[in-house]
């Protein structure tokens, strides 16, 4: 697929969203055509990953290079955001970034997403392994890029009716937005160095770390942009990243400051890891998580697809 019909399925998206094109009932619409793109998507991953021998012969080398890149993202991110805030002598951990009431809309963490995602690849997979072999890739293929393009074009759309980071921006000044850019430059160098050391390619490793924990996009873009094999490490780095962020988010916030606690989490900041983030590293630090994690969600279709080609 070329990056061109990416990114005009992501920008006719948003043009739609941000302009206000759709009614109550296709913006309500919107969330199954995104959510159906991404089914077909990830079952389609699976069953590719079942059709191909050589990376089913891999997965465990597969699932421990993904650890890797997922522990190096967030080393990565954590530093950048602990040697700024150290060096700069600034501080967010008070009333500035403040979150009034917004700690109602806040929920609880849940896995139902995840096991749903699980799912759909799991199927995918075990229906390859049972009924189909290599000479059905070429339509595997054409099926994911037509879902992939859905899916964008509902991203798109997404990402333009959500006036809240503009107003998030607004009220707290352009200077919250340092936050993202530090976990973006921390996650992309940290997977470049571990990438270098275990024999991926700059293009390669920048593009797994520009994932940033959506693992449900990225994997599926580097599957179709470059590897079945390079798109399932993405895939697995950033379900890693994820996991690993609930495991050792207090130590983080213990060892390097309340601010580092939006780090580990990249995109995910912003829904499933920030109950975490406010309860080690205070309330105030749930608009900076907020914020971050729609400004990288935002970045993952850009960045990834321009990463990849390099």
């Amino acid at each position: 697929m070329a990056t061109w019909q990416i990114f005009s399925s992501i920008g006719l998206g948003f043009l739609i969203g941000y302009l206000s094109l759709l009614n109550r009932k296709l913006i309500e619409y919107n969330k199954y055509l995104t959510g159906g793109g991404l089914m077909v998507l990830l079952f389609a991953m699976g069953a590719k990953i079942g059709m191909d021998d050589q990376v089913l012969s891999q997965l465990s080398q597969i699932g421990f290079k993904a650890f890797l890149f997922a522990l190096s993202a967030i080393i990565g991110s954590v530093l950048m955001v602990y040697i700024y805030f150290k060096k700069s002598a600034k501080s967010y951990s008070n009333d500035s970034f403040s979150s009034d009431n917004e700690e109602n809309d806040v929920d609880q963490a849940g896995y139902k997403d995840t096991i749903i995602i699980a799912a759909a690849v799991i199927t995918g997979l075990i229906f390859a392994l049972l009924f189909l072999d290599m000479q059905y890739i070429s339509l595997m293929n054409l099926i994911s890029n037509y879902a992939l393009l859905v899916l964008l074009f509902g991203v798109g759309v997404d990402i333009g009716l959500n006036k809240e980071m503009m107003s998030y921006l607004v009220k707290y000044g352009w200077n919250i937005i340092i936050f993202p850019i530090l976990i973006a430059l921390g996650s992309i160098l940290g997977t470049v160095a571990i990438g270098y050391l275990i024999g991926f390619n700059f293009n390669e490793s920048a593009a797994v770390g520009a994932g940033f924990g959506w693992y449900s996009l990225s994997g599926i873009m580097l599957s179709q942009l470059h590897s079945v094999e390079l798109g399932s490490i993405a895939f697995l780095s950033n379900i890693f990243r994820e996991f690993l962020t609930f495991l050792i988010l207090p130590f983080v916030v213990k060892k390097f400051g309340r601010e580092a606690a939006v780090a580990p989490g990249g995109a995910t900041a912003m829904d499933v890891t920030l109950p975490m983030i406010k309860k080690v590293g205070g309330e105030e630090m749930v608009v900076p998580a907020l914020v971050s994690g729609m400004i990288l969600t935002t970045l993952v279709p850009i960045l990834v697809p321009f990463l990849i080609k390099l």
